[in-house]
């Protein structure tokens, strides 16, 4: 599990939104928790070196005190670790993360940097794509807080990379008391019917890939007899992504945890496909495992 949580701000209240469910979760984990602010590097608008050191000072007392004040907000009960750096967000962000243990960032992916937002396809993307460890991405317009209802969900596909996901799921799901619900997504195949026949043989096929799909589920239940688990399979009505997001919607999930890529049919589980989808498009946190 997570013993060490990164988590970037910028200044915003956008970016803060990550804070109570990251302090929560080192709490549960007694995890050791960063904070981070990147202030981006000044520009040498003068020729005397005095003048620019002063300012570099000026601008790290700011972003210092910001912290500090953070900080009194969070419960002393936790090891809180204040980081200011200068350079270029995404970057600093990665390199923190590698060179001091971190296996969990949390951040949000719609903020302030300078003045510059830290929309998606920009600093948050980039981490992304970059970060070496698990990562927890809350949209700004996520209508469900982290942790709200406690309710954890891990899309399955049949792979071993897809299942991956599934243990530091349950052991989420273990410290904090949460439900945890396993998905299989079935989706149809594309064929063009030009008998009765073929359209009943289609029907017989899409009926056997959803009692394998549910056989799936029960056997990784056996694993988890000990634990409350909601297991479902949905027949996706377009793409295994908005399948997803359907099921975030009926139901009160408010943390996806699933693997960077997978299986699903022929295709792959890459970022820029389906993990890119249900990042983009549900109502609730994401977390991404690296493989």
């Amino acid at each position: 599990m997570f013993k060490h949580i990164l988590v970037p701000l910028d200044g915003s209240e956008l970016a803060e939104r990550v804070l109570q469910p990251a302090v929560a979760l080192a709490v549960a984990l007694s995890a050791k928790l960063t904070l981070l602010r990147v202030s981006p590097q000044l520009t040498l608008l003068t020729a005397d070196p005095q003048v620019y050191t002063e300012m570099s000072r000026m601008g790290e007392d700011r972003v210092h005190a910001y912290l500090r004040d953070v900080q009194m907000d969070l419960p002393d009960d936790i090891y809180i670790n204040l980081v200011c750096e200068n350079g270029s967000a995404a970057d600093v962000i990665v390199q923190y993360a590698e060179t001091h243990a971190v296996d969990l960032i949390m951040m949000s992916s719609h903020g302030r940097s300078g003045l510059s937002r830290w929309v998606y396809g920009s600093v948050s993307e980039k981490v992304l794509h970059q970060s070496p460890c698990a990562i927890v991405i809350m949209r700004s317009k996520a209508e469900r807080e982290l942790f709200q209802y406690n309710q954890l969900l891990v899309p399955l596909d049949g792979s071993e990379l897809a299942e991956s996901a599934l243990p530091i799921a349950v052991g989420l799901a273990q410290t904090l008391d949460a439900g945890l619900h396993l998905l299989r997504v079935t989706e149809p195949a594309h064929v063009v019917f030009e008998t009765v026949s073929m359209h009943q043989v289609f029907n017989e096929i899409e009926a056997a890939e959803r009692e394998e799909a549910d056989a799936y589920l029960k056997a990784k239940l056996t694993d988890l007899s000990d634990m409350e688990v909601t297991t479902a399979v949905q027949p996706s009505k377009g793409s295994a992504a908005n399948a997803i997001i359907d099921y975030v919607g009926t139901q009160q999930i408010d943390l996806i945890v699933m693997s960077s890529h997978g299986r699903s049919g022929l295709s792959r589980w890459v970022y820029g496909s389906i993990a890119e989808k249900v990042l983009q498009g549900s109502c609730c946190a994401t977390m991404i495992i690296r493989n």
